[in-house]
């Protein structure tokens, strides 16, 4: 049976690649959540994808329950975000994150409104 879960290959894992994302990429603020982006550089690759929370944002439950919002968020709709794209989702009110339609609203928009988004997917809003 396959996992349904995020594959490592989709995920940021070393602090040079936080680092080359959040300093040298573009940064998008809507509704509470930051979003850093910056292309990789294999196009043929598929998007990587991490949260970074504070924790200004609250307790851990909140700050898990944020990261696991937007991570589920991200598994659902990684196929209509371009290739060999490196993606850092910062949430900074969790009343933003109420459940996973909200996360999957948020993500959608901020990537349509950094045109990372393929033709697909902005074709079915």
């Amino acid at each position: 049976m396959p996992s349904n879960g995020l594959p490592r290959k989709c995920r940021l894992h070393l602090k040079n690649d936080f680092q080359r994302v959040i300093q040298g990429g573009a940064k998008l603020q809507y509704n509470g959540i930051i979003l850093w982006w910056r292309s990789g550089p294999g196009a043929g690759k598929p998007a990587r994808f991490a949260v970074v929370v504070s924790r200004k944002l609250g307790p851990a439950v909140v700050r898990n329950r944020a990261k696991r919002l937007l991570r589920e968020a991200f598994r659902l709709n990684r196929k209509d975000i371009q290739p060999g794209v490196d993606l850092v989702f910062s949430p900074r009110q969790s009343e933003t994150l109420t459940h996973v339609h909200a996360a999957q609203e948020a993500l959608k928009s901020l990537c349509g409104k950094a045109a990372l988004l393929t033709d697909s997917s902005e074709n079915k809003k």
